[in-house]
């Protein structure tokens, strides 16, 4: 079992930083996972409309990604600030992904750190993370990045369903359409598969 030390030593070798647009191709691997079949396209726009949001929206928006000291991505979240009913101004996290061989609750706690530093930077009173049903379904040992929300302070508060409308698949794609990243299982990693949803919520 690794030693706390271990795991600190680990963790410095991650850093938050925020996508910038020549990255914006060498995070789709990781966006494959979560998403297999996801045009390349389809990515670059939905990255560079949140890129652009950022800083010129009264409701910000961006990608956050963690990285090692190369500058290789290991994961990554987009978020959007949005006003909740209940919680007021809320961090909406989507796209959660972490991948890596040796130390992926390293890389999930370093961005999750990550998401809270940025929420409360941007005033918001509660982190809303719609991750991928997997994730909820795993348990346990197989289920490090679950593990990390938990031991910070998320909990289950709702279930998100989605049906796809005018023939549209789950990538938000015409049926028929180009994918760059067909037959994509995501590694050891990743939570595939296009299901409905589980929103953690982390209130303050």
């Amino acid at each position: 079992m690794s030693s706390q030390s271990d795991r600190t030593g680990m963790d410095e070798s991650f850093i938050a930083k925020p996508l910038g647009r020549r990255q914006i191709d060498q995070a789709y691997p990781l966006i494959c996972a979560i998403s297999p079949g996801l045009a390349v396209e389809r990515w670059r726009a939905f990255a560079a409309a949140l890129l652009d949001r950022n800083g010129q929206s009264a409701l910000p928006a961006g990608i956050m990604t963690v990285q090692n000291a190369n500058g290789y991505i290991h994961g990554l979240f987009s978020y959007a600030v949005e006003e909740d009913l209940r919680h007021g101004p809320a961090l909406v996290v989507d796209n959660f992904v972490v991948m890596d061989l040796f130390d992926l609750g390293g890389a999930a706690e370093v961005l999750l750190r990550a998401m809270e530093a940025l929420a409360a930077r941007l005033g918001c009173t509660a982190i809303h993370t719609n991750l991928p049903e997997a994730y909820a379904i795993l348990t346990g040992a197989e289920n490090p990045v679950m593990a990390c929300f938990r031991g910070q302070g998320h909990r289950m508060e709702t279930m998100r369903l989605c049906k796809p409308l005018g023939g549209a698949n789950d990538n938000g794609s015409r049926d028929g359409d180009a994918a760059g990243c067909a037959g994509s299982d995501g590694g050891e990693a990743a939570a595939t598969g296009r299901t409905p949803s589980r929103p953690l919520r982390h209130n303050d």
